[in-house]
């Protein structure tokens, strides 16, 4: 195998799918970290009123998306830039690594 193969190899990540239950939106919210964020949590508590009285990450968005919707917006809009971004970076590397790759079968053959 290659260097150029074995390094390949070894940059390939593993896919894992996660499902909604083991994604962390679904875990609860320590209020513990400071005012701004028990705030927060006692705020989305006291208007979702979970049953086992845990605030998740996902009531947390519930809620701004129904109160505060210009601000998760930003947040969506600046999130989606930057995955776009990164999306042209990777593809401009694959074309430079691509190119390396023939360049060097070129040289050996």
């Amino acid at each position: 195998m290659t260097k150029a193969k074995k390094a390949k190899k070894a940059k390939k990540k593993e896919v894992v799918e996660v499902s909604p239950e083991q994604g962390e939106i679904s875990q609860a919210v320590s209020r513990n970290d400071g005012p701004l964020k028990q705030m927060l949590v006692d705020y989305v508590g006291s208007v979702m009123q979970p049953e086992n009285g845990e605030v998740t990450v996902e009531m947390i968005v519930q809620a701004m998306a129904s109160e505060f919707p210009d601000f998760l917006l930003v947040i969506a809009k600046e999130n989606w830039i930057r995955g776009y971004q990164q999306a042209m970076f990777d593809v401009e590397n694959i074309e430079k690594e691509t190119e390396a790759t023939e360049e060097q079968a070129e040289q050996i053959a």
